[in-house]
């Protein structure tokens, strides 16, 4: 018989701080009297964003087989919850599942804390974001926008640049040979994402974690836009080059929502993937429920643990990596 390694994917220690560490956020979370909420892991409906990959099984003990899908976040179960005239903000600490890649920060399935606090526009959760890492040991988070950011690291302003100067950065990395070509707006923000992601992230965060906040309006997804600048009202939270979560003032109107879902699945047909069902009990929540004003976060626990446990890798912060399932 084979001599298969069954240990645990780390040491018995950085479980035990794990664990430790989860009752902290627990207790975080239940001083500022937000309920804990556990929602499904399975759902019926497909997320439509083009860049996320589902799992999915067959539900046979059913009228006819029904295909269901493993969540890559709570976040459309947790905002029917709140569209349930609860009026308390919620958090939840939940696995989560993606088809994607796995590696040094990557596995299949993962663990997220989210939480949606009524009544708090982006700025009061950046705060709230900033007071929750100290209470683990890091300084005040330290705020930038994306077109500051843009400006100190690649001396351009990401929403006015011209397609020549871009043209040359992106050339840098070989993403184009022809200098002549011509960029859509489509491709001129795919191109600015991809420098941010190649030049400006790994650079993010090494001594403290940063905010970078108002992103482009072309990258909404599930939050509300400042009409005045265009920009989305959203933050990513980086540490040592790593995104460890996004915050958003959380979209609230019906119809804008359902037609970013349309807008999805045009992507989708775009890029030749097939659409996906849109999931009408949510918009149905948001439609007839009474959710006020809020915002919400989603970080990434393994990753969040990894830097606290000191590790390099988030297989270091969890039990069983895919690989030891």
């Amino acid at each position: 018989m084979k001599n298969f390694n069954w240990s645990t994917s780390t040491k018995i220690n950085n479980l035990i701080k794990r664990s430790f560490i989860i009752k902290r956020i627990r207790n975080f979370f239940d001083k500022k009297k937000f309920l804990e909420v556990e929602t499904p892991v399975l759902t019926q409906f497909e997320n439509t964003s083009p860049y996320l990959k589902q799992f999915n099984t067959n539900f046979i003990n059913y009228k006819k087989k029904k295909k269901l899908f493993l969540i890559t976040s709570p976040e459309y179960h947790m905002k029917r919850i709140l569209a349930s005239k609860i009026n308390m903000s919620i958090y939840q600490i939940c696995h989560s599942f993606r088809n994607e890649e796995f590696g040094k920060y990557h596995n299949p399935e993962f663990n997220i804390l989210e939480w949606y606090h009524i009544n708090y526009n982006l700025f009061q959760l950046m705060l709230e974001v900033s007071n929750f890492f100290m209470e683990f040991g890091f300084n005040t988070l330290k705020k930038c926008s994306y077109k500051k950011i843009f400006l100190k690291y690649l001396n351009i302003n990401p929403f006015k640049v011209k397609q020549k100067k871009l043209l040359s950065l992106i050339k840098d990395i070989g993403l184009v040979k022809n200098n002549n070509k011509s960029f859509t707006q489509n491709i001129v923000n795919n191109y600015i994402q991809i420098l941010f992601d190649l030049y400006i992230v790994p650079k993010l965060g090494h001594k403290n974690p940063i905010i970078v906040y108002y992103f482009p309006a072309s990258q909404r997804t599930t939050e509300t836009i400042n009409q005045k600048k265009n920009l989305a009202n959203r933050f990513e939270v980086f540490f040592k080059g790593v995104e460890l979560g996004n915050g958003f003032n959380e979209l609230n109107n019906f119809l804008e929502q359902k037609k970013r879902f349309i807008e999805d699945n045009n992507k989708r047909k775009l890029m030749g993937l097939p659409s996906k069902k849109i999931d009408f009990l949510f918009l149905k929540a948001i439609k007839h429920g009474n959710i006020p004003n809020y915002s919400g976060m989603a970080l990434g626990l393994d990753r969040f643990i990894m830097f606290l446990l000191k590790q390099k890798t988030i297989h270091k912060s969890i039990s069983f990596s895919i690989m030891k399932s």
